[in-house]
């Protein structure tokens, strides 16, 4: 067991979670046994997360890495005389960075110096995945190759001796299906093997001359935190990062000028060299796997197949923009069913219990706690649904065919192809899509898609928009309202992106790279390890702030009278109605905007309360709003609730995203302005119009 975090004291001052980290770091030394830190690295769809989890036994906690808000997963095993601690390297291609994810990687192998790299190899495409292990190769840290997903190399038709390619690499190369479970002990074997007092041998790359003379010419400055010959490399490939580490080790005065002068003429002489880099690189992955790779020949690969169809210009990009709203509206219905009811409970209960508990207990319990408890009940159902259905879809190689089909468009804007997955989501539920934008690999794409989606209709605002228009206008007039208010939303969250994307600095980040995964059966105990891990997030950092807040709304519309006519929400409504008159809106629809921050589907019901009129009699609803507001009075309250600021849910899962409310306060000031900006516009052009 761990040490109660609120005794801890860090150094920092700042959080618990260094006195923490600290904590675990001792525990080897309290139980005399040797602790080795291991880094679990591997490209993107080699099956990584699933040997972590596996070596782990899902028995490991979830945070951030510090400063990002990029998921850290560590765990710890036992064995003999050693605790081995192992840390869920994001995915990397290598160890030149295009993106925060793969900078995270890089620098925990290089700087925080693991004790051991297990790298992880996807079997069916070894070519590829061995590129990371002939970089990690050149550094001096031990280092074990997972070959994982051989039962898949077998279905496409390649077979491959580990033991050769042992040899041929002169590194242990463990033989594995993760999914089956096979070649996980091995793994701990071979690290129990491995005699960490000794330097490992092995067969690495044989980089060009210049390499070394550049390294001389660093005489690496004690504040360069990378070691001399690997940043002399990655200073002639052009890797952005190091770049501005030398340039900051330069300010720091650690280099006279003549020696800075000499670097950069060095690398102007150079350039080539790069170039001579790689192809040692590729040259040593081609000779390692005419040893150790072989090709069936006549063997179709059952990806080609599926390929076919679902890569298909028509057809495959119309099966990925169906699949997307189906599974979101699946895991919705899912959620609902199971969770929601417990929402509904809730809702019905209402009545009896403020008959059973008259006055403010009754009330809290009816309209605050049991509503609160039921949201967040839903929402965890609906979290984990979704992430479920998607993390099927990605785990037996789809999600990525839909990146690839929308990737171009969306890059355009700024995002990325699975940008594609949160956006769709979020026209049923910003709360989850918001969530689910940590499927976005890198964090300038990510944050361009977090700001886009707070602009895009939910359900719920869908649904008030519906009721409002079909209260006023004919059916077709309401349908043609309702399809051009969503193309506006996604203008609006278009240009957004855009905007973002073009004051965001952009330096070489946003990674080109795009490698579809082979199809192949899904993981189960992964998928389910991650919903795991979802809901846990989504319970620390976002359920307290919705539980806490449902009940301060709840406060404000009971005190000081225990009415809503009389409550401080109504006091406010009526202090914003001059405002409001000026969108053709009383105080009732001020009301009802104002509590639509609680969750856009309460909307209604709010109106219902203020018409004294049942929440379930739609058709009495439309008949009140029929009454008591104008035509052009409704187009601009419809405007004004498509662009409001999200509902509670959303905003503390945007907060947790963005990290602080400093990031988070602009944006849903600039969606309050603008929401009443476009009302304001809409009710004074329809007065005219209509």
């Amino acid at each position: 067991m761990y040490p109660d975090e609120n005794k801890l004291e860090t150094e920092c001052g700042r959080c618990q979670s260094c006195a923490r980290e600290n904590a675990e770091k001792n525990i080897g030394a309290v139980t005399g046994k040797e602790e080795i830190a291991v880094a679990v690295a591997g490209q993107p769809n080699t099956g990584k997360s699933t040997i972590f989890n596996r070596l782990t036994g899902l028995n490991h906690k979830v945070g951030n890495w510090p400063g990002k808000t990029v998921d850290r997963k560590e765990g710890r095993v036992a064995r003999g005389d050693r605790v081995y601690r192992l840390v869920d390297l994001p995915g990397t291609y290598g160890l030149t960075a295009n993106s925060v994810e793969e900078e995270i990687a890089r620098d925990y192998i290089v700087s925080d110096d693991p004790d051991v790299v297990v790298a992880v190899v996807n079997a069916a495409s070894v070519e590829r995945s061995l590129y990371l292990v002939a970089e990690l190769a050149e550094l001096n840290t031990p280092i074990v190759i997972a070959l994982n997903m051989m039962d898949v190399a077998g279905q496409e038709g390649r077979i491959i001796n580990a033991r050769q390619l042992s040899a041929a690499i002169d590194l242990p190369v463990v033989p594995m299906t993760a999914l089956m479970n096979r070649g996980v002990d091995q793994v701990f074997k071979t690290l129990d093997a491995i005699d960490l007092q000794h330097p490992q041998k092995r067969n690495s790359v044989e980089l060009p001359s210049e390499v070394s003379r550049l390294a001389e010419l660093l005489d690496s400055p004690s504040s360069l935190p990378y070691p001399k010959k690997w940043a002399a490399s990655k200073l002639i490939e052009g890797d952005y990062k190091v770049i501005q580490a030398v340039k900051n080790a330069l300010k720091d005065g650690k280099w006279k000028d003549e020696k800075f002068k000499a670097v950069e003429t060095f690398l102007s002489e150079h350039k080539e060299a790069a170039k001579a880099i790689v192809g040692r690189r590729q040259q040593w992955i081609d000779e390692a796997c005419k040893k150790a790779v072989e090709d069936v020949k006549n063997c179709r690969s059952p990806s080609e197949k599926w390929d076919r169809v679902f890569l298909h210009p028509l057809w495959g990009r119309l099966i990925a923009f169906l699949a997307i709203p189906i599974a979101a509206l699946l895991g919705i219905l899912l959620g609902m069913f199971t969770g929601g009811q417990v929402l509904f409970a809730a809702m019905e209960g209402g009545p009896k219990i403020k008959a059973a508990w008259p006055g403010m207990i009754g009330s809290m319990v009816a309209d605050g706690l049991a509503p609160a408890l039921g949201w967040i009940t839903a929402l965890v159902c609906i979290i984990g649904f979704i992430y479920a259905i998607f993390y099927f879809l990605e785990d037996i190689g789809y999600l990525a065919r839909i990146s690839f089909l929308t990737d171009t468009f969306l890059r355009r804007i700024g995002a990325g192809g699975k940008s594609a997955i949160p956006l769709m989501l979020g026209l049923m539920c910003n709360t989850v899509a918001i969530a689910g934008t940590r499927v976005v690999e890198t964090r300038r794409q990510r944050l361009v898609t977090i700001v886009m989606l707070p602009f895009l209709p939910c359900a719920g605002q869908t649904m008030v928009a519906a009721i409002f228009t079909l209260a006023i206008f004919p059916v077709k007039t309401a349908i043609i309202i309702l399809i051009g208010l969503t193309i506006i939303n996604f203008l609006a969250a278009s240009l957004a992106g855009k905007f973002l994307s073009l004051t965001v600095p952009h330096p070489r980040t946003d990674g080109m790279i795009m490698e579809l995964p082979l199809f192949h059966r899904p993981n189960f105990r992964t998928i389910f390890g991650g919903v795991r891990m979802r809901i846990e997030l989504f319970l620390r950092r976002a359920a307290g702030v919705i539980f806490f807040g449902l009940l301060i709304i709840w406060a404000v519309s009971y005190f000081p009278k225990g009415e809503i006519q009389t409550s401080y929400l109504y006091q406010f409504g009526r202090f914003l109605e001059p405002a409001g008159s000026m969108i053709g809106l009383d105080w009732r629809f001020m009301v009802a905007l104002l509590s639509s921050f609680f969750a856009k589907e309460i909307t209604v019901g709010t109106l219902a309360v203020l018409f004294s009129v049942s929440a379930s009699d739609q058709q009495a609803i439309m008949q009140a709003i029929q009454n008591a507001i104008s035509p052009a009075g409704a187009l601009a309250f419809v405007v004004a609730s498509h662009f409001y600021i999200p509902c509670l849910g959303s905003m503390a899962v945007l907060k947790s995203e963005l990290g602080s409310w400093k990031k988070t306060l602009p944006l849903l000031a600039g969606m309050f302005i603008l929401a009443f900006a476009l009302a304001f516009i809409t009710y004074h052009a329809a007065k005219v119009i209509i």
